[in-house]
């Protein structure tokens, strides 16, 4: 997403297209050999033009910075190759250990690309599962996201009635390898999610702005990852779950769902934190997603 008002972005005091056409009229009065062309492993990126990328054989992370209506924002589009990539870490390394810098944590795991998770070790609700092992069973009205065997997203918005040890058995049978409780779920089968009433984890009023941190699916593989700034007058005012909502439909998000945000909302790519914490630095958190 960008703002059409915006300045078109120069080289030298030269457009790119400018650039390129005068590129293509050199190129055209010599004899080059034309070479082969290798087709890309990757899906076209819903980032159109990136600020930030990472690309090897097996991931494509293309990182789009925007600014528009007072807010700083993140897309970060993520494509890999297997499942088993989409990978979680846990703060000192294991289950309740206490907090840790999410870029001590991402440099620990050799990560490229590492956001925040759902920050299960401040609270002690809902199901927790992390690279296919089953670490809490506990009864929550959380909304659940469930990362399948196939890297497949889905959201538990209803728990009513649910059966905490049971569902923790399901999932470690089906082969599921990540659960993140927190929510609400915000995109369902490529449309809006209206907020349920009954939703009390955060308020999900259409006024309340706040640093966000989000995570979506386009297709098989691919995700879509959202971070937004906040809580910094002059530089971003945050964002509303409604705004958020409408990002991920932009990009074209099947599924989204609203992780922990606030002082705990961070980007990191090769060892750099590309966001700006609202709280001037890094927050120690109790786990990550990274790829």
């Amino acid at each position: 997403m960008q703002n059409e008002n915006a300045p078109a972005r120069k080289i030298a005091g030269l457009s790119r297209i400018t650039m390129a056409v005068l590129a293509l009229a050199i190129a055209a009065s010599f004899p080059w050999p034309t070479p082969a062309r290798a087709e890309s492993a990757w899906a076209q990126p819903c980032v159109a033009e990136s600020d930030y990328e990472y690309v090897d054989d097996t991931r494509s992370i293309h990182i789009d910075r925007v600014e528009e209506n007072g807010i700083v924002y993140f897309v970060a589009d993520v494509q890999i190759q297997s499942a088993s990539q989409f990978q979680t870490a846990f703060s000192g390394g294991e289950y309740g250990g206490g907090n840790e810098l999410l870029s001590s944590m991402a440099a620990k795991a050799g990560a490229v690309f590492a956001v925040n998770a759902d920050n299960y070790g401040a609270h002690e609700y809902g199901t927790i599962l992390r690279n296919g092992a089953l670490y809490r069973t506990a009864e929550t009205t959380r909304h659940m996201l469930i990362v399948d065997r196939e890297g497949n997203l889905s959201v538990r918005s209803d728990r009513t009635g649910e059966n905490p040890e049971e569902l923790g058995a399901q999932l470690v049978e089906e082969g599921a390898l990540q659960t993140f409780e927190f929510g609400p779920e915000l995109v369902r089968d490529g449309a809006l999610v209206e907020f349920p009433a009954d939703f009390t984890v955060i308020s999900t009023r259409d006024t309340r702005r706040e640093p966000r941190t989000a995570i979506g699916q386009i297709g098989p593989l691919h995700y879509i990852i959202v971070v937004a700034d906040g809580r910094q007058e002059g530089y971003s005012i945050g964002m509303t779950l409604q705004e958020l909502q409408r990002v991920f439909l932009f990009y074209g998000a099947q599924t989204a769902f609203n992780l922990d945000g606030g002082g705990s909302t961070e980007m990191w790519l090769c060892g750099e934190v590309i966001n700006q914490p609202s709280g001037g630095e890094e927050r120690s958190v109790s786990d990550m997603i990274w790829f």
